[in-house]
């Protein structure tokens, strides 16, 4: 198990700036855990073992004194994400003795076409969710929840109110068939917003891998060998289901072979805010200006580097270890009162007009120039289909077909297009998507 990747998963699901910038009294003790867990690993490997999990019941730990996430996923041989998941957990570093967890140790089910249901477990009733939403989460349909909570108005649901919900099995991935000898996801469950990595494994070299996910374009890039890796964006408001990644890879001979892979797409942690505009920001709001800037943009990252440019995590774009984030990537927007719903494709960093901003990794500027709604805007293609935005900025130093490595100054902050203040949107463009830009951060991809 890659201790380092779980604390990294652990932090994304915590949303905390900076994983290796946390508490140092948490650091102390998590340090100390390791040593402990590499002291008592045959120990752990032996009480792994003893649980039976039911496949007809999911397995209930109940949370011991002193227990923590990381050592209940080790003693169990499980991952620490995928108990934070199951279990809605939003912040995993905060489990209390009594605490009662689901443990996702379920066994493959046994007709691969089907979905198949394998027990209940309880879900508690968050601010806006309704049967529908809560129902996609557990990939069972409204009905299903209905049923199981003798609801006579599911409509009429409470915050905190329990409900009983069906835990059930997706259907497996497609069989692997020549030349298709290994397929592997960086997250099999993956939350909206999140970028996804692409592993696969031919059984000799291939003249071209391509992928198609849910009609987004997936471009795959030779590391070595017969080795290909691609990156896959997922929508910060893509409904949680299961979805399939298709697979394609042409021959030398020009034969074409073909195989499918499921991802699964769990709801993310997302907040809510409303946000007020005086009259002459508001007028930025008119839906031909929005449009006509929107068009110019995708005109921009619909051009596809096809190699990467970067090398290893993006830094932050200002300079400071752990920026202060005033709005985060995929919060749920309305503006003015309207009923549109909308989401943050970006990350907002508060600080002063004039404060300089650094390319946060190579790659080639494609447009830097004002803008109606984004103001004095920065836009960098890092390849691969990725692109890295910087908005509303008082003053840009650089030009279109510049290449940058990271730490190069690009601009200054400023308070320019539609804004409440001065502050640097930070946003990520992967095949015209946008996805959270301090995963990039925390994790170097591929």
């Amino acid at each position: 198990m890659n201790y380092q990747m779980e604390f990294k998963r652990w932090a994304i699901l915590n949303r905390r700036q900076d994983p290796l910038r946390y508490d140092f009294a948490y650091s102390g003790r998590f340090g100390l855990l390791l040593l402990l867990v590499c002291l008592l690993w045959p120990a752990a490997l032996a009480q792994a073992d003893s649980p039976t999990l039911d496949q007809n019941e999911p397995f209930v730990y109940t949370v011991q004194t002193d227990d923590t996430l990381i050592f209940i996923a080790l003693k169990y041989n499980l991952n620490m994400a995928d108990i934070a998941v199951a279990n809605h957990l939003r912040n995993p570093g905060l489990i209390l003795p009594g605490q009662q967890l689901i443990l996702p140790g379920i066994s493959p089910i046994s007709n691969p076409e089907s979905a198949e249901r394998i027990g209940e477990q309880l879900h508690t009733v968050q601010p806006g969710e309704t049967i529908g939403s809560i129902a996609n989460i557990y990939y069972a349909t409204p009905d299903d929840v209905i049923a199981l909570n003798n609801l006579s108005n599911p409509d009429l649901l409470q915050v905190g109110q329990t409900l009983k919900v069906p835990v059930i099995q997706p259907p497996l991935s497609d069989p692997l068939t020549w030349p298709f000898i290994g397929v592997t996801l960086s997250e099999p469950t993956i939350i909206q917003g999140r970028t996804l990595v692409a592993r696969v494994s031919l059984a000799e070299e291939a003249t071209a891998v391509v992928g198609d996910f849910e009609g987004q374009p997936v471009f795959f890039y030779r590391s070595s060998g017969a080795v290909y890796w691609g990156i896959v964006a997922i929508h910060a408001l893509i409904k949680p289901n299961v979805y399939q990644l298709h697979l394609t890879a042409t021959m030398p001979d020009g034969q074409i072979f073909s195989h499918a892979e499921n991802v699964k797409v769990m709801e993310g942690p997302y907040d809510s805010e409303a946000i007020l505009l005086d009259g002459s920001r508001a007028e930025l709001l008119q839906t031909e200006l929005i449009q006509e800037e929107r068009e110019k943009l995708a005109a921009l990252w619909s051009q596809i580097t096809p190699r990467p440019l970067w090398d290893g995590p993006f830094w932050f774009p200002i300079a400071e270890d752990a920026p202060r984030v005033t709005s985060a990537f995929g919060t749920r927007r309305s503006y003015n009162d309207s009923s549109d719903l909308s989401f943050h494709a970006g990350t907002d960093f508060g600080g002063g007009v004039g404060e300089p901003l650094y390319a946060p990794a190579g790659g080639i500027v494609v447009l830097a120039e004002p803008l109606m709604v984004r103001g004095n805007a920065v836009l960098i293609d890092h390849g691969m289909g990725l692109f890295s935005g910087y908005w509303h900025q008082s003053e840009i130093v650089v030009t279109p077909g510049q290449h940058v490595e990271p730490g190069d100054l690009i601009g200054y902050e400023g308070d320019t297009g539609l804004v409440t203040g001065p502050h640097l949107h930070w946003e990520f463009r992967l095949n015209g998507i946008a996805v959270d830009p301090l995963q990039w951060t925390r994790e170097s991809i591929p």
